[in-house]
């Protein structure tokens, strides 16, 4: 690379210019990553993208915090954590399931279903 000098200084100026619009046009034609990943994409993603797609109300910590604990499906390759997109979104979802709140007619339902199966009240 050259020396700039004052008087070298706009052939460099218009040189960076052409530089930046040239990475710019790159940049432009790089496929875009959509925000919402389909659920049932079987492939591995980093703490923050799949803190963005699927937990994005929790912080990092909580995230490492359920791996520590076991709770959250992962993989460590080095010190590094991967997440399988669709068992994540899977667990997410049971977890969601299990912590329902059960309407009253629900809750009958079950009772006779549980003294159905063990013959009525004695």
């Amino acid at each position: 690379m050259q020396e700039i000098t004052f008087n070298t200084l706009p052939e460099a100026v218009k040189m960076i210019l052409e530089q930046i619009q040239t990475l710019n046009q790159k940049i432009d034609n790089l496929p875009t990553i959509t925000q919402e990943q389909p659920a049932d994409e079987n492939r591995f993603v980093d703490i923050n993208e799949i803190r963005q797609s699927v937990f994005p109300q929790w912080r990092k910590q909580t995230i490492y915090n359920k791996c520590c604990l076991g709770e959250l499906p992962h993989s460590r390759i080095g010190s590094r954590l991967l997440f399988n997109l669709k068992e994540c979104c899977e667990w997410r979802d049971n977890q969601l399931k299990k912590g329902k709140i059960k309407s009253n007619d629900e809750i009958k339902d079950e009772a006779q279903a549980f003294l159905a199966e063990k013959g009525g009240i004695k």
